[in-house]
């Protein structure tokens, strides 16, 4: 935070991060004698300063304009909220135009669940297919099944650590291939510095590429970061590098995986 109003002074308002050695860092990291540092400058100019910021000041040159700045912007009152709430960024109005695609938005399960897999076919004669909502398998990862009740083949990417975990306990492996590869639906997490109209930006980088949003969650800010869990319907399995490249473009965005959940011991 010093060094970024010891360089930049006012403009550091737009500061959204930084890169100490090499590697991403938060705003509140502590500088060490020898270490290169490349700060980041938010692309949006409505990007500005919050009081966190004065925790981790500790110059007077970057409190006091933090200061300035503060008293200059006066947090507005809860009466003086837009009607949508403060959080909304435009992302309501995106989803519109489709109320099922907003009913999915707000009523998602949060928890991983499996779904069906149309386009994956298990060598056993009979059985249902469901892909594990622990590691969100698409084509082309590598697969293998296990039987669970009800005749059900749950579907998990090879380097699952459930696969690991049931192969431990003497779970047989079902075999598994990829059959019809277009319509694959994927979880993807972006993790981002948070900066304003973040949400937005996003959601458009994602409906530029084509890509439909059936669900979206936003965590509350940690430590000036923000997570984004989108669960997205492809056209086709192939397209998932671009749509992550895509992502991973949006000014304020450091980081865009295939979401990993903790997958339940029973599956």
């Amino acid at each position: 935070m010093d060094a970024a109003y010891a360089q930049y002074g006012e403009d550091a308002h737009a500061c959204i991060g930084a890169r100490v050695n090499g590697r991403l860092a938060t705003l509140s990291t502590v500088l060490k004698d020898g270490d290169t540092v490349q700060l980041l400058m938010g692309q949006d100019p409505a990007s500005e300063p919050s009081r966190e910021w004065l925790e981790h000041a500790h110059t007077p040159a970057a409190r006091i304009a933090i200061q300035r700045w503060l008293a200059a912007h006066p947090s507005p009152s809860p009466s003086e909220e837009p009607a949508d709430g403060p959080a909304t960024d435009g992302f309501a109005e995106r989803f519109a135009a489709d109320p099922a695609a907003e009913g999915a938005a707000r009523f998602a399960p949060e928890g991983p669940a499996a779904r069906p897999a149309a386009n994956a076919v298990v060598d056993q004669p009979g059985a249902s297919v469901r892909l594990a909502g622990c590691c969100t398998p698409v084509p082309p990862d590598e697969i293998t099944g296990f039987a669970v009740r009800g005749g059900v083949v749950t579907v998990h990417r090879v380097e699952c650590a459930g696969v690991a975990r049931m192969k431990s306990v003497g779970r047989a492996e079902v075999g598994v291939r990829w059959g019809d590869t277009s319509e694959c639906r994927v979880t993807l997490v972006a993790e981002s510095f948070g900066r304003p109209h973040l949400l937005a930006d996003l959601t458009e980088a994602i409906a530029v590429e084509g890509v439909a949003i059936v669900s979206a969650t936003v965590e509350p800010p940690s430590r000036q970061r923000v997570r984004h869990t989108y669960t997205l319907q492809l056209p086709d399995a192939a397209h998932l590098p671009a749509l992550m490249r895509a992502m991973r473009n949006v000014p304020g965005v450091f980081d865009v995986s295939r979401a990993q959940h903790q997958a339940a011991a029973a599956q």
